[in-house]
């Protein structure tokens, strides 16, 4: 062989060899971003998983806190995990109190869920209406709790709350509130929304009270006060609102429907910040 030829064919050699080495970082350098990749999706996995234990811890919390509101009634609902089997103990408390209920309320439960939602309100409002003295104990219908957990939705018609044409919050429902206040002292990371509402009848011009949307957000704020004030409920966490005549549930055409259009709602409800936070994580 020639030394020319010796030398094209080592050259040949060296250029190969060269090739191989390249291939190989670049291999070895795309193996390394997939493991990191891998590593940082694994970080990602376990930090969804954290903030889904979270999640359910707090959801947890507000099932207990529901489970505080019915009392200690031998019908109390344990509400269970979204998806878990229902025991056989709540399904027969359910009937229990299904068979306490009016005809018509219970038709409207169309699913499981729906049923025990209904009772564990019922139960929740039996417990409430317990709170009240029996000389001031008012009638069934003045008193609605509806429950799509973790939320829960109480709904008291004004004479529960307020002497005829006051906004002032009357002492017979200091136990009420004192009830609904201890839970929610129990519970930090719950908010509080008390909404006003009226009828839409005007109101007469020699009011002190503007018009319908005043005297509405004055109720709220009136609970909200002695939510703070007399049952020591942070200020921070409570919210007023007024919605006026505007969020009807009855005929306001007749007495019987403006009654029950006179009503504040409290929602006891998980703070949505800290779920976000809890998401943001």
């Amino acid at each position: 062989m020639t030394k020319i030829a010796t030398i094209s064919v080592l050259f040949a050699v060296l250029m190969s060899a060269c090739v191989s080495k390249k291939k190989f970082n670049q291999v070895e350098n795309q193996r390394t971003a997939l493991q990191e990749e891998i590593s940082n999706l694994k970080s990602d996995r376990d930090e969804c998983n954290d903030n889904y234990t979270n999640l359910q811890d707090e959801v947890m919390s507000y099932k207990q806190k529901i489970a505080q509101l019915q009392g200690d009634s031998e019908d109390k609902i344990e509400l269970t995990e979204s998806g878990q089997v229902v025991s056989e103990n709540t399904k027969s408390n359910v009937r229990r109190v299904f068979s306490k209920m009016p005809v018509d309320q219970r038709s409207e439960a169309k699913t499981l869920e729906d049923s025990i939602n209904m009772a564990v309100g019922y139960n929740i409002k039996s417990n409430l209406l317990v709170q009240m003295k029996d000389e001031d104990r008012v009638a069934d219908e003045a008193i609605e709790v509806s429950v799509a957990e973790p939320v829960v939705r109480i709904t008291l018609t004004d004479k529960v709350l307020f002497k005829s044409g006051s906004y002032w919050v009357d002492k017979k429902a200091y136990n009420l509130l004192a009830r609904i206040a201890e839970v929610i002292n129990s519970e930090p990371n719950m908010d509080i929304r008390v909404e006003g509402h009226a009828d839409d009848l005007k109101l007469a011009e020699s009011s002190y009270i503007v018009d319908n949307w005043d005297l509405s957000i004055r109720r709220a704020a009136s609970v909200v006060r002695t939510l703070e004030d007399k049952f020591e409920v942070s200020g921070d966490r409570l919210i007023a609102s007024g919605r006026s005549h505007y969020k009807p549930i009855a005929d306001n055409s007749t007495e019987e429907g403006r009654a029950k259009n006179r009503r504040t709602t409290i929602l006891l409800l998980p703070k949505i910040d800290r779920y976000m936070q809890i998401l943001e994580k």
